[in-house]
């Protein structure tokens, strides 16, 4: 291995750990996942204090997680995840927050008042997976037409609806 590659491999080591250690310092205890490939972190969160630890990412001076800018569901099956990529400006970092949610009731607290750009994040994953966000200003369908029947990224979703019959083959 490059003495380059080698180098770029342990400065990402020395970073994966350093947001798990900020939140843990600060009673919001959290469970560390794989860093990506790229070296940003990966923290599993509980639906239960997702508001709190956005907060605090965003408002904390050592971390100062000012962007959102992405919010996405995936079907894994039995439960989904709701993964948040937050961007520091200030410190240039990323940092990546998974939370769990039961499929039978998949349903967690918005982070619009937090973030905006939430807002329309929400309405997306709301509309493609039937994921429900409490407390959401505007929480409806923003991609399908209001009478769209069901979410059509969800594994279990079933296309019969007659406006699709143009994709037939």
């Amino acid at each position: 291995m490059s003495d380059y590659l080698e180098n770029k491999l342990q400065n990402q080591e020395i970073a994966v750990g350093k947001f798990e250690a900020i939140l843990n310092n600060n009673d919001l205890y959290i469970k560390p996942q794989k860093h990506t490939s790229d070296g940003i972190e990966v923290l599993e969160i509980g639906a239960d204090i997702l508001v709190e630890v956005a907060s605090f990412l965003k408002t904390n001076a050592n971390t100062n997680f000012d962007v959102l800018f992405s919010v996405s569901g995936v079907d894994v099956g039995d439960k989904f995840v709701i993964v948040y990529h937050l961007y520091s400006s200030a410190f240039k970092n990323n940092v990546i927050l998974k939370v769990w949610l039961d499929r039978n009731n998949p349903e967690i607290d918005s982070l619009s008042h937090i973030y905006s750009a939430a807002n329309w994040h929400e309405r997306e994953t709301f509309d493609l997976f039937g994921i429900k966000f409490r407390n959401h200003p505007d929480l409806k369908r923003i991609l399908l037409p209001d009478d769209w029947v069901g979410h059509p990224l969800r594994k279990d979703y079933v296309m019969n609806d007659s406006r699709l019959a143009w994709n037939e083959r």
